[in-house]
């Protein structure tokens, strides 16, 4: 592994180039101002990019209207859904989706046994979300508004407190902060597999550029 980023960061998300990534940076004891970054990885080395470039990348060509209408753009998590349109999810299990030109055309809170649903990896016409507090993730279908598939639970081993999901394939990685491990989930079987294990918790993983990249406690990593 080769650390790129050492320092805390707010979001990471692919591009063509690379990744990019969101830093609060302090003005002041009280105030504070979000900058935004783009690491190349063919050239290593990162470089300023706008806000725009950054949202343009996260929910698509709609983001403007899907920002206005949002507000926080930085800490809910996105996936192109359904052909053009963008599905979001929030820590708090707020869940919207937009369609191409970023009008909203459904929203609604995911709870799962009273416990908020997080991050999103679009799957055809449903979603996947994690359950950390469930120690699974889940399956929902918002055409029919009802959750279809748990994979773990409470008192299962197959995740230990999952905070991210990315879908590669016919993949699912799962990235859990309490034991250490990416592990996958085959979407023909929903066989579970141990895919990576790490000295500490793994908060994000995503492939970019040929490239696997993971977020971890102490920094942003290439693999």
């Amino acid at each position: 592994m080769k650390k790129i980023i050492a320092f805390e960061i707010v979001d990471i998300i692919p591009f063509s180039c690379g990744i990019i990534f969101s830093k609060k940076e302090m003005i002041n004891q009280e105030k504070c101002k979000v900058s935004f970054y783009g690491f190349d990885i063919k050239r290593f080395r990162n470089a300023p990019v706008t806000r725009s470039v950054y949202m343009l990348n996260k929910f698509g060509n709609g983001y403007k209207r899907i920002v206005d209408e949002i507000g926080d753009y930085l800490n809910c998590d996105a996936d192109a859904f359904c052909g053009n349109n963008t599905v979001i999810v929030y820590p708090t299990g707020e869940t919207g989706v937009f369609d191409f030109e970023g009008k909203s055309i459904w929203s609604g809170d995911l709870l799962y046994h009273g416990c908020p649903v997080q991050d999103v990896a679009a799957d055809g016409n449903q979603i996947w979300c994690t359950v950390p507090e469930q120690n699974a993730i889940i399956s929902y279908s918002i055409a029919h508004k009802k959750f279809y598939m748990r994979i773990g639970g409470e008192n299962s081993t197959a995740f230990s407190n999952p905070t991210a999901l990315v879908k590669y394939g016919n993949e699912l990685f799962v990235c859990n902060a309490g034991s250490c491990k990416i592990r996958t989930v085959n979407l023909k079987d929903y066989s579970v597999q141990d895919f990576r294990t790490f000295d500490e918790p793994v908060r994000r993983y995503l492939r970019s550029c040929g490239k696997e990249i993971v977020q971890l406690d102490s920094g942003v990593y290439v693999l």
